[in-house]
């Protein structure tokens, strides 16, 4: 089990291209809640094919991942949130922000007006899928409540890729 978490930093390492559909999961698989965007990313892979959905999963966002955003039309991030219920899950549009990115911690708004800046390009939809979260100390587990919404938002990361694709 473990020699699968840490293949989630490495998940589809081949080059960037243009593809429809790009997930940005982040978390930290040895802090227990915070690793449910990792396990989010893993499950993900399994259900589509590099062609449909280009998944990149790592302990946090980073400016290099703008790259990436430049490459897509539709992003999904996700990650854990400890500002909501333990399970609970939400998903909102993203727009860039128009202030000036700040690189040190980078949220997915940030990050957007980053690949805007550096690349000129933007995905035309993009949106935050954020579960609650609990716990956070030492441990590869994820509390119970997390272990029920993952399977919750494979589904919604399913529906935003079908729904792009249907118009695409």
């Amino acid at each position: 089990m473990q020699a699968s978490r840490a293949k989630a930093y490495s998940r589809r390492a081949q080059p960037a291209h243009q593809c429809p559909a790009l997930l940005l999961a982040c978390g930290n698989s040895l802090r227990q809640d915070d690793g449910v965007g990792l396990r989010i990313a893993e499950a993900a892979e399994h259900l589509f094919p590099a062609s449909r959905l280009r998944i990149v999963a790592a302990q946090q966002f980073t400016p290099e991942m703008a790259a990436e955003l430049a490459a897509t039309e539709l992003v999904i991030f996700v990650d854990a949130s400890a500002a909501d219920e333990p399970g609970a899950i939400r998903v909102i549009p993203i727009e860039a922000r128009e202030e000036s990115p700040e690189t040190h911690r980078l949220d997915p708004a940030t990050l957007m007006a980053m690949a805007q800046s550096l690349c000129g390009h933007v995905p035309a939809r993009a949106f935050a899928l954020t579960i609650g979260a609990g716990h956070f100390g030492y441990g590869e587990e994820i509390s119970g409540p997390l272990r029920q919404a993952v399977p919750r938002a494979l589904r919604l990361v399913t529906n935003l890729v079908t729904a792009y694709s249907a118009k695409a």
